[in-house]
């Protein structure tokens, strides 16, 4: 008795229901080429988005090709054993990606410990968690539609997002397959049209919700799962119903070349801008599925795909795929920008890690015959969790470095005061925030979950002297939340009770917003219902701040700013328009770790005119602040002031520094 899962059928009737799909895998140099060509766009996209932007659709012909593979192998063995055995499939599966697949993972984590920012550390980890797991895609949908996360730079591991798709795709397909082999047999259906009607349900429902998915939030549509089973499905569709065309040579070289052309096209025309997956998603698949269905007939396939290069770089395009993103993004992370000379040279390291990988890695474990097929299954989890642990640990052992606020303003952290009031700042400190925790050195708001991204409601945040007599106000969008610190010890200090209102991307101006390209409808319902919300209040003061919305013309986003202004100043309460901070020029994380003495942005390509000294101008009861100079010194704006980390990205300030910042604040605003 076999220890697996399967469905036992009769051979002749499989035999007579698989008619399209051949007996036995015929090894397919075309396919082989085609996989080298797939990569070699992904890779050259990467290294240089410029010369190639479309390249990433090298991922969704991979997409193609792995339904179209797997599909066939599964009718293959059906037809064969007259079974589809489950443990057989994932265990094959797990000898053939996770061998590799784990190894690049854990030698990426010993790699972030060497070459990446500490700053960095907290979210790789979580990302080689979610990679081991195989849920990568969906932490990166997470983070694509986070404004918080929104300036992240990516992670040496977020190219497993494919790769969790793929499998999140077979853990289900095979499934479904045994389901529609029982079906067919109980009601008496042909087989194959079973298999061909679960899969067409599969691609349909998955090409119509990606199609609308991408035009509603096309930052969430790129990674998630559902917006990409049609891909593999139609690779699917090709295996179960390819094999009875018959066409002449001429027409079967002309399906190639149209094929690769479209590949091309696709890769050369698409880029950053392009919706994608949804519509446009179909020309490079579509023309992935000519290349495959040419090379069904004898002396079909496209012969340019046949070059030995493409075939060696096909065989270890999987590695290729593994290597080649840890190794630019630790590059990259060192301040160097990729050149042609030392792109090439990150080619080169990337194959011959590849080739090492695929000749000892992938093949021993691919032609591995276990005796027992659970002995995988087990291996694969150990594997796993083993991936998990570690990043779980390196988790840990980040959260435990805290942050003092006590010692800002102190002789060792005077902050702002190195500019102010020329304080000396002593050596040998170590910097505050410490850069393991520089990316979550939040305002309470982004902890208390008061600060929005969603929802057209206002969630307030209720800060300061709760038993105040006089109540402030802070309002606006991240740029405003940056400045929660500064006043929640202002208002402490002063026995104010502060309220804030804060929601990100979306300025406290009646202007349209467009974010993620869609207009953002929440932002100007949400302004209004926090204008009604302030108004009642009837607060003392009301400080306000934003970005800039450089899509919004000046004198329009003007207008909209005296819009609300008016409302409010006619309830009696003072505003107190903050000017924007500026935007550096490099990562404070990356930068404070390899070349720290030269973190810093000229001030004047970072200033310009300012548009709430505009809307301040002639304003009865608003005050314009300008914090400039407290940020940046005269000349530069370098990522430290007096032993303080100044932003926690390129254009906010960390928490650390914003409370450094109160006194000066407080003074400037009357207080």
């Amino acid at each position: 008795m076999r220890s697996d899962i399967s469905l036992e059928t009769g051979r002749s009737e499989l035999r007579d229901s698989f008619q399209p799909v051949r007996e036995g895998p015929r090894f397919r140099p075309d396919i082989q080429g085609l996989r080298g060509l797939a990569v070699a766009l992904v890779v050259v996209f990467h290294l240089w988005p410029d010369v190639l932007p479309g390249g990433y659709v090298g991922v969704d012909v991979f997409f193609v090709i792995s339904g179209y593979l797997i599909t066939g192998l599964l009718a293959r063995t059906a037809m064969r054993d007259g079974r589809i055995s489950l443990i057989e499939f994932y265990s094959r599966r797990i000898r053939r990606l996770l061998p590799a697949a784990t190894l690049v993972l854990l030698v990426t984590l010993c790699g972030t410990l060497f070459f990446l920012s500490k700053a960095r550390w907290e979210e790789t980890a979580n990302q080689i968690g979610a990679s081991a797991l195989y849920v990568q895609n969906w932490r990166l949908a997470s983070i694509a539609v986070s404004y918080l996360d929104a300036d992240s730079l990516p992670s040496p591991v977020q190219h497993y997002w494919s790769l969790s798709i793929e499998e999140q795709f077979y853990i289900v397909w095979p499934l479904l397959m045994v389901a529609a082999i029982w079906l067919a047999r109980r009601l008496g259906f042909p087989l194959r049209l079973s298999l061909i009607g679960a899969l067409s349900l599969v691609f349909t429902g998955s090409l119509i919700v990606s199609v609308i998915l991408t035009e509603m939030d096309p930052a969430q549509a790129y990674f998630v799962t559902q917006t990409r089973k049609w891909e593999l499905a139609l690779g699917g569709l090709l295996a179960l119903t390819g094999h009875g065309f018959r066409l002449g040579a001429f027409a079967r070289q002309s399906l190639a070349a149209v094929g690769v052309a479209g590949i091309l096209a696709s890769a050369l025309l698409f880029s950053a801008s392009t919706p994608f997956p949804g519509a446009s998603a179909l020309l490079p698949t579509l023309a992935t599925v000519l290349v495959i269905l040419a090379g069904e007939v004898e002396r079909g396939r496209f012969r340019g795909l046949d070059s030995k290069m493409l075939r060696f770089i096909g065989d270890r395009s999987y590695s290729i795929y593994l290597w080649h993103w840890p190794l630019i993004i630790f590059f990259l992370a060192q301040g160097y920008s990729v050149s042609l000379v030392n792109g090439l040279g990150l080619i080169v390291l990337t194959t011959a890690l590849s080739d090492l990988s695929y000749r000892y890695v992938e093949q021993r474990y691919r032609e591995a015959r276990a005796r027992v097929e659970w002995k995988p299954l087990g291996y694969g989890t150990f594997a796993i969790l083993a991936c998990v642990a570690v990043s779980g640990g390196l988790l840990y052992s980040l959260r435990t470095e805290s942050i003092d606020t006590a010692l800002i303003g102190t002789p060792s952290y005077p902050g702002p005061a190195a500019w102010l009031s020329h304080a000396p700042v002593p050596d040998d400190v170590n910097l505050l925030p410490p850069l393991a925790r520089l990316k979550r050195d939040l305002p309470v708001a982004y902890l208390s979950k008061c600060h929005q991204e969603e929802g057209a409601e206002p969630t307030k945040c209720s800060l300061g002297d709760p038993a105040g007599a006089r109540a402030i106000v802070l309002v606006g969008d991240s740029h405003a939340a940056q400045w929660i610190p500064a006043l929640d010890k202002i208002a402490k200090d002063r026995k104010f009770r502060l309220i804030t209102f804060t929601k990100s991307a979306c300025p406290f101006s009646r202007v349209p917003i467009v974010a993620y390209g869609k207009p953002y409808v929440s932002c100007a319902e949400w302004r209004e219902n926090v204008l009604a919300e302030i108004i009642k209040l009837r607060p003392y003061l009301t400080f306000t701040s934003q970005s800039g919305y450089s899509a919004v013309p000046q004198e329009q986003m003007v207008e909209g700013l005296r819009s609300l202004w008016s409302k409010l100043t006619q309830t009696g309460s003072q505003i107190v328009a903050i000017r924007n901070t500026p935007y550096i020029r490099f990562d404070p994380g990356d930068c404070l770790r390899t070349t720290p003495t030269k973190c810093f942005t000229k001030r004047s390509e970072v200033e310009s005119n300012s548009t709430f000294a505009l809307a301040a101008k002639s304003q009865k009861n608003v005050v314009f602040v300008d914090m400039t100079d407290a940020i940046c010194g005269p000349l530069l704006c370098p990522a430290v002031a007096g032993n303080i980390i100044v932003w926690r990205d390129l254009h906010h300030l960390t928490a650390s520094y914003s409370l450094a910042l109160a006194p000066y604040l407080a003074s400037r605003a009357g207080l």
